[in-house]
């Protein structure tokens, strides 16, 4: 499907211009999207920037969103959060990779980052299976 960028209305591809606006139709973006996941949500961005460069150096690629609100002098705990997005097709070896190598325990439910000890996220209430 290609769509108009200036009306949003799609067409089929064997349209070239938008018939009502008549303007050069783009490709639409759902085709051109690769299926991301967030892989994790991590609370220190330092860190987040060393589990992408690590899962990059295993040979899965990455990419940060940072969420952050950045408040002076000291930011707020619960705004300081980065999502680690990566391929769906790579995600399942991705949290592997990380729960085994960097020490990181994720929830499998929601993926946030959570600490060997518990036995519930503290973010979702999901029972934590036994590490």
């Amino acid at each position: 499907m290609r769509i108009c960028p200036k009306c949003d209305e799609e067409f089929p591809d064997t349209h070239s211009r938008c018939p009502v606006c008549d303007v050069e139709l783009a490709s639409s973006v759902a085709e051109d999207a690769p299926d991301l996941v967030v892989l994790c949500t991590v609370l220190d961005e330092a860190k987040a920037y060393i589990m992408r460069g690590f899962l990059e150096s295993e040979g899965i690629p990455c990419q940060l969103e940072n969420i952050s609100f950045h408040a002076e002098p000291a930011p707020v705990a619960d705004l300081m959060k980065v999502r680690l997005w990566t391929l769906r097709e790579d995600a399942a070896q991705a949290r592997e990779l990380l729960e085994e190598c960097e020490n990181v325990r994720l929830c499998s439910a929601c993926g946030e980052e959570v600490a060997a000890r518990d036995e519930v996220c503290l973010h979702c209430g999901e029972r934590l299976a036994e590490s």
